[in-house]
């Protein structure tokens, strides 16, 4: 699973390493310890004019399905590759609004005896780009002219992990290659368990090149959040 992140690198560099066309370059994303519920960067790709147009947008890091009442209860954070395409939480989402979650790296824990013992997982050069999808959430609470009424909501896909890093844990966060990121944005055709099977090994070829280091337990409160939650200890 995934269930804290790290972006170390303003829009400006996320832009420019995605290739992304339209994006408020007044919004601040980096943090060293991003827990579910906050604000992300999602990537998407809208068709204008004929054209694709790649846009950063901020979304609620869990997603909340278009048939919720409110915003309640733990959030859908993570999606299992597996079943997305099943669960009614995720499907609507899965089949035709997919995204990209940038990540510098990312936090997981790797249970030794009674204790947990947090690594760090990352690329040694550029960015993450973690394989997710999106909703816009309406509250029916609010008043259809009220402008807050929806919500853009995101959840990150997750899977068996990949074998270099199973010693850490046993799932890990869905990850494209730079090859393959504008296939999966593309907005003209809808999901299928054959692409997402896919998705799932080419997952596994990004995660060979990464590298990992053990990082302090302190990072374990979101109030912790400053560049020593990724250095090696």
């Amino acid at each position: 699973m995934c269930g804290r992140f790290v972006i170390a690198k303003d829009l400006g560099f996320i832009a420019e390493a995605f290739e992304v066309d339209e994006f408020n370059q007044s919004q601040d994303f980096r943090s060293y310890n991003i827990a579910p519920s906050t604000q992300v960067p999602i990537i998407i790709e809208r068709e204008i004019d004929g054209l694709p147009s790649r846009e950063i947008h901020s979304a609620r890091w869990g997603l909340v399905p278009s048939w919720a009442k409110e915003i309640s209860g733990a959030p859908l954070f993570n999606a299992r590759i597996e079943t997305v395409l099943e669960k009614p939480s995720f499907k609507e989402a899965a089949l035709i609004k997919r995204c990209a979650v940038p990540a510098s790296g990312y936090f997981e824990w790797q249970s030794v005896g009674d204790t947990k013992e947090p690594f760090y997982i990352y690329p040694e050069e550029s960015m993450l780009a973690f394989a997710g999808i999106y909703w816009w959430w309406r509250d029916p609470s609010k008043l259809a002219t009220d402008p807050t009424r929806w919500q853009l909501t995101t959840a990150i896909f997750s899977k068996d992990s990949a074998p270099n890093l199973s010693f850490i844990h046993d799932r890990s966060p869905v990850m494209l290659s730079p090859e393959n990121i504008s296939a999966w944005l593309a907005p003209d055709y809808e999901t299928s368990q054959e692409l997402l099977d896919a998705l799932s090994e080419e997952s596994d070829l990004v995660a060979q090149n990464l590298s990992y280091h053990k990082v302090n337990r302190a990072l374990g409160s979101v109030s912790e959040n400053t560049a020593r939650n990724i250095e090696a200890i």
